[in-house]
């Protein structure tokens, strides 16, 4: 299969649907001995988010085909909140299938 890229977006929001700025989100792959870290970013003003990582990042040790993606977020304030695990999540290729998009959507933490 060719090493192609996975994008991870999404907005992180409050209860109340305003964008967290300024938030650390570290997207992780769910494993059962050791989650792989994919990457992390900081949420812009609009609460928005981008992780970028390769395919082999997750598949190295053989066993799964798809990422089960899980976010850690910690908002400026100091709260970090662990997402629900997005398993086997299937995104949207691009025309060439060389990276394929997994938006989350909107993500609510406590701030």
């Amino acid at each position: 299969m060719t090493d192609y890229k996975e994008i991870v977006t999404g907005r992180i929001v409050t209860e109340g649907g305003r964008p967290v700025a300024g938030a650390t989100v570290a997207v992780y792959d769910k494993d059962l001995i050791v989650d792989d870290h994919l990457g992390t970013t900081e949420t812009g003003s609009d609460g928005r988010f981008r992780v970028d990582f390769r395919w082999s990042d997750f598949k190295r040790r053989g066993f799964e085909n798809r990422p089960d993606i899980f976010l850690k977020v910690k908002t400026p304030s100091g709260k970090t909140t662990r997402t629900k695990v997005y398993e086997e999540l299937t995104g949207v290729l691009s025309e060439d299938d060389s990276e394929e998009l997994m938006d989350l959507g909107d993500v609510v933490v406590e701030v």
